[in-house]
């Protein structure tokens, strides 16, 4: 198997496309790929592998072209096109996912873990809401390493204040992505909110229910023994703490782990080794095992 390449992945898919009688998808498909060729230009375009998907377009940038190109002027010349004909005929509004990574060619196509993670950007919760709520007609979502190694790297085609981290969570795929709605910021930081809240939510419910499941997974203060009472103090059958050196309460129970258990009188408990009764000097004691 030829060794993989790694390339800039970009996926588009056109919001509302399969509500669309025909005839309008195929005028919009063509518009699509008008829109594209535009943005990068003839003699980039040419070099990019393009695979059709029907509702939108799968391009993989080969490693000459910049990343920083590719986020920095031709999406920025998309999205511009796209506000310039502001909900013209056919209706163009599309969301984009960008990941880079390695991928693998064959007699059939390409494919790789770089390519389903593109596609499961672009299909993902976050970047939907966005487009959704938008008033511009493009939502971007990059990846984390894109983030990190192209939007974080100071450029000044990139502005990185308008990407707001996300949560994504798609079949498989657990991660943090970053959205940017261009000509609306506020729509890109109202899903991050909302994105943020979920995720909270989602492990409050995880944990338990209220503080409870904080509580039991909590860390033991310094000197506190299991059960939460400190080391070197017992606790009475009421649940209070009582120092040993008080001398043997009146009445409860008490356990000792790993040992015989001792029930004092007017109580019931079942464990180990149980005896029953009083137990000072000279008391008869009687003594049983569980069955």
């Amino acid at each position: 198997m030829p060794a993989p390449q790694h390339v800039t992945v970009l996926v588009a898919d056109v919001e509302a496309f399969s509500s669309r009688p025909d005839t309008e998808q195929m005028r919009t498909r063509e518009a699509l790929y008008e829109e594209f060729r535009a943005a990068f230009g003839d003699e980039y375009w040419a070099s990019c592998w393009r695979e059709d998907r029907g509702d939108g377009l799968l391009v993989v940038v080969p490693p000459g072209i910049p990343k920083a190109v590719v986020l920095g002027h031709f999406l920025p010349r998309l999205e511009r096109a796209l506000e310039n004909r502001r909900r013209g005929d056919p209706l163009l509004r599309i969301r984009i996912a960008v990941h880079a990574g390695d991928v693998h060619f064959d007699e059939h196509g390409l494919g790789g873990h770089a390519v389903n993670q593109t596609f499961r950007l672009c299909d993902s919760a976050p970047l939907r809401a966005a487009i959704r709520t938008a008033r511009s007609d493009t939502a971007l979502l990059v990846s984390d390493a894109i983030h990190d190694n192209v939007v974080r790297g100071g450029y000044d085609s990139i502005a990185a204040a308008s990407f707001h981290a996300v949560d994504v969570s798609v079949k498989e795929t657990r991660t943090r992505a970053w959205l940017h709605v261009a000509g609306d910021d506020e729509a890109a930081v109202r899903v991050a909110r909302e994105t943020a809240a979920a995720a909270a939510r989602g492990s409050a419910a995880e944990d338990g229910s209220g503080g409870r499941g904080r509580e039991r997974g909590r860390e033991r203060e310094p000197g506190e023994a299991a059960g939460g009472q400190a080391a070197g103090h017992e606790a009475d059958g009421d649940g209070r703490d009582r120092d040993p050196a008080a001398g043997p309460s009146t009445g409860g129970v008490s356990v000792h782990a790993g040992g015989d258990l001792l029930i004092e009188s007017d109580s019931m408990i079942a464990g180990r080794d149980i005896t029953v009764g009083d137990t000072g000097p000279g008391r008869r004691r009687s003594r049983w095992r569980r069955s």
